[in-house]
């Protein structure tokens, strides 16, 4: 089930964001995201939160800034789920945008499936790797 983040999810959406940044508490401030309304903030239960995703309204689009999922449940869609509930349910008729690392092929195709098209690449973004940009116009 797809649905929106609460503050009883804090703690598990915390040990989840560490497996992309060792420095996901400090960057992120989960209780202070979930009282700001520009933030979306979805998680995947399967008695635990095994995947989220963050974006949020920047001044004239969204930008998506996080979807990770539990290596014990990677590949069974739950990244496709928790983007598709997004672009459904929460940024019609808007833009949305994202980088991601020109050598994340699953995050690229799952991105390129969901009609995101690259519109630029930022060198070096990520530690001396390059990222594209990508954007979705939702209608």
């Amino acid at each position: 089930m797809i649905r929106l983040a609460n503050k009883n999810d804090i703690e598990d959406i915390n040990k989840l964001g560490l497996i992309i940044n060792d420095h996901f508490i400090k960057t992120y401030s989960i209780d202070d995201y979930l009282d700001n309304s520009n933030y979306i903030i979805l998680v995947n239960e399967d008695d635990i939160v095994n995947g989220i995703l963050i974006a949020y309204k920047n001044i004239d689009c969204y930008e998506l800034e996080i979807i990770v999922v539990d290596s014990n449940y990677r590949n069974k869609g739950i990244a496709k789920r928790m983007l598709s509930k997004l672009l459904d349910d929460y940024v019609k008729d808007n833009e949305i945008l994202l980088e991601v690392a020109v050598n994340n092929n699953a995050a690229i195709n799952l991105y390129l499936n969901s009609g995101f098209e690259v519109i630029n690449t930022r060198k070096k973004y990520y530690n001396g790797i390059d990222a594209y940009v990508m954007k979705r116009v939702v209608k």
